[in-house]
């Protein structure tokens, strides 16, 4: 008698991914269809879909150090309690030759210098508003500052703790240090292209060494004159000076000049035109760096680098797109330069709002992110120092002390410290350590919270062909915290919550993996963070053919 035979349908793989069920066959399996290292920062001027695999579309509160993509530091308080609830534009230090010096704090009407774990106000009298920011200068051991002009140049006395007018200089924007000499830029309110010059040295007896000399009927080595090759250069304020080793540069709103110093004493400076159609309109955005000067120019919608003798380049590009978007005054936004990590930032105050938006470029990868900072008002690197300590500071009796005189103020070998400013008074300093940013008055009296987004670029996904099926992240913790994965199936529109995890291992690299059979056109992910901090290496998109979603009915009979 024949046996029974009963037709079966083949076995069906089923793979749970999420929440969705998907049939495919065992014996095909997944592929790598991309593989990068996240290097390259923001880019934000093309299309999404073209931007490079190693780059993202948005780095907010992110940092780009040592081939790594990370979340940026918090912030802690620095320093004694605030001496005032002033706006703080300026940290700036004077360092004199036995290695000790001052650290100077400014706002638009006082100036406290950092002493004995206290701020010593230094008393003198200033006009200008939180508009005007500072520009400082030390020449000859002695700090001389400029408030944009509102009052004019000023010279400190740390020994009588006050400050006054630099002679019978007058009240010039911008200032530096040449050759000996004071530079002023800009005559505010009355010659906006004029360039002034102090005197050379001076009187023997002179306590400034001729710099308090501006007029050349008393020091013929000082002088003046507008910045004119044309009557159109009239119109062509001038917006800031720097001293570049052998060389001036001198910017203004539509071109680019350069002063070099000639063998002539009543006419020390020659003047050229170097660079015209290229100019800075954002004056208090320019900073020197050791790659050469950097600033914002909104005409042109970009950041420039430029050294003299060679032209600007416009390292702005990648974010041109959205970098000035929200500029509402350019006489608003400022910019620093941080040597040890080697990275410029373009700092856009909003009118309205406490938060302030920092665009940051690290030269050594050339990658530029996205930070937000809560109500700072300056962001200054400077090095740290204080004089020696006083016998005023000391408690107890002579008697009491043990060593020499000298034991009591070692010199500290001080390195360049970022302190950033804020517009209630207090300075805080980055923190490795620091996951959220120091409590402001605006704020409240708890640390604020901050998140950090990494959104990568478009992938283009040829559905017919292959489906999204697992996306791989190598990272490494370093500090506790947790972080949260989405997923976009529209490039970038809309995202989905994917997963959300909390890693406890620190400073070894992890794998976070996230699997699901997603069929879509253009493809995104996205890694949020509020907590802790962390650097990402380098991800991965793996796919599945699409025939394999397609679940046969019948593969074959069994007896």
């Amino acid at each position: 008698m024949p046996r029974n035979r009963k037709i079966f349908s083949a076995r069906t793989i089923k793979e749970w991914s999420g929440g969705e069920i998907n049939a495919r066959k065992p014996s095909i399996e997944m592929e790598k269809w991309v593989e990068a290292r996240i290097n390259q920062g923001m880019i934000t001027s093309i299309d999404p879909s073209d931007i490079p695999r190693g780059a993202l579309r948005l780095a907010k509160n992110a940092r780009v150090l040592f081939d790594k993509t990370g979340r940026r530091p918090g912030t802690v308080l620095f320093g004694p309690s605030a001496p005032d609830s002033n706006a703080v534009l300026k940290v700036a230090s004077l360092k004199l030759p036995d290695g000790s010096g001052h650290t100077v704090r400014f706002t638009k009407s006082s100036l406290y210098d950092l002493q004995s774990g206290a701020w010593d106000q230094i008393t003198g009298t200033l006009n200008g508003t939180d508009q005007d920011r500072f520009n400082v200068a030390n020449i000859f051991d002695i700090l001389v500052f400029s408030n944009n002009g509102a009052n004019p140049i000023q010279v400190v006395d740390f020994a009588t703790k006050t400050f006054g007018n630099l002679g019978d200089a007058k009240a010039y924007r911008y200032i530096t240090p040449f050759f000996n000499r004071v530079v002023g830029f800009a005559h505010r309110g009355v010659n906006e292209v004029e360039v002034g010059w102090s005197g050379e040295y001076g009187s023997s007896s002179s306590t400034y060494k001729g710099i308090d000399e501006w007029d050349p009927l008393v020091n013929e080595t000082s002088g003046s004159g507008p910045l004119v090759d044309s009557p159109a250069d009239l119109n062509d304020f001038i917006t800031g000076g720097f001293a570049l080793t052998n060389v001036m540069a001198i910017l203004r709103e539509k071109s680019l000049w350069v002063a070099v110093k000639q063998p002539i004493h009543t006419n020390p400076f020659n003047f050229y035109a170097a660079v015209p159609g290229i100019g800075c309109d954002s004056p208090n955005s320019a900073k020197l760096t050791s790659h050469g000067l950097c600033w914002l120019d909104r005409r042109t919608r970009t950041v420039y680098l430029w050294n003299p003798g060679s032209q600007p380049e416009a390292i702005g590009t990648p974010i041109e797109r959205t970098l000035i978007n929200n500029i509402s005054a350019p006489e608003l936004v400022f910019g620093s330069f941080d040597p040890i990590e080697n990275a410029y930032s373009v700092c856009i105050p909003t009118v309205g709002s406490e938060i302030v938006q920092v665009w940051t470029f690290y030269f050594e990868e050339k990658a530029w992110t996205y930070n937000e900072y809560p109500g700072i008002s300056s962001f200054d690197d400077t090095e740290l120092l204080t004089a020696r300590t006083r016998i005023d500071d000391l408690v107890g009796t002579i008697d009491q002390l043990i060593g020499t005189i000298d034991d009591l103020s070692p010199i500290d070998q001080a390195i360049s410290t970022r302190i950033i400013g804020r517009t209630d008074g207090t300075l805080v300093v980055p923190d490795d350590i620091a996951d959220v940013d120091a409590p402001h008055g605006a704020f409240g009296p708890d640390p604020i919270p901050y998140n950090t987004e990494l959104v990568s670029g478009s992938f283009d996904v040829p559905e017919n062909d292959i489906y999204i099926a697992r996306v791989v992240i190598e990272y490494e913790m370093h500090v506790p915290g947790s972080m949260e994965f989405y997923y976009s199936k529209n490039g970038g529109v809309d995202f989905t919550f994917g997963k959300s995890f909390s890693p406890t291992r620190l400073h070894v690299p992890q794998i976070l993996t996230f699997t699901k059979v997603i069929k879509c056109r253009k493809f995104a992910w996205k890694l949020t963070a509020s907590s802790g901090h962390f650097d990402i290496l380098k991800y991965e998109v793996w796919v599945y053919p699409s025939g394999q979603s397609q679940a046969p009915t019948q593969i074959g009979r069994v007896s």
